[in-house]
């Protein structure tokens, strides 16, 4: 998708870079495009530099907790994209209309927003999840209880597919999900040029 979003010599915001794998083949893909990426974890951001190194100039990376957008040290960049892969459970649910909106408000028009994460599964539907997904792992857990559980101890907070749509749609994105499995989903935005 982002190869064929007319990037150019223009920026991609990755908001969660961890080891920089992503962003990595997201560079190769975008020969022209600079890439801003942020993380909380110092010991990724490391893992980062070394993997993306010989990207060189093409690459900003800055330590930040994404719960706090507002106060991230962006540089000057024309924005045409941002991406965050399995970031976004990671913040309560205002922190995400939040990162959204920031996000949102960053872009260029015409900019595009891709998010792939966990998506909450509440509890009258778990059992019907958990068919699905013991397919894909034969340790999902028996019981919603033991669901929560899990995911409290990972420090997990997925939400809802229809509110993460929600906050997409109030930052101004046109917004859908374009591929849902179990409770992972790819999100996708657009501001509108």
């Amino acid at each position: 998708m982002l190869a064929a979003s007319e990037i150019g010599d223009g920026a991609v915001l990755d908001l969660g870079i961890g080891s920089g794998l992503v962003a990595e083949a997201v560079l190769q893909a975008l020969p022209d495009a600079q890439l801003f990426g942020i993380d909380f974890s110092n010991a990724m951001l490391d893992l980062a530099r070394e993997r993306l190194s010989p990207f060189g100039s093409r690459v900003l990376l800055r330590s930040h907790d994404l719960s706090d957008p507002d106060a991230i040290d962006l540089p000057p960049l024309r924005y045409k994209a941002a991406f965050s892969i399995q970031t976004m459970h990671h913040l309560s649910d205002t922190e995400k209309a939040a990162a959204f909106a920031w996000t949102a408000a960053v872009i260029d028009p015409g900019g595009l927003v891709v998010v792939i994460d966990r998506v909450k599964v509440d509890q009258p539907l778990f059992q019907d999840w958990a068919v699905v997904w013991r397919g894909v792992d034969s340790k999902t857990p028996r019981t919603y209880a033991n669901h929560v559980e899990e995911l409290t101890q990972a420090g997990d907070r997925p939400a809802l597919l229809q509110d993460q749509l929600a906050w997409m749609t109030a930052a101004g994105l046109d917004a859908c999900c374009l591929h849902l499995y179990g409770n992972r989903a790819v999100l996708v935005g657009r501001k509108p040029r």
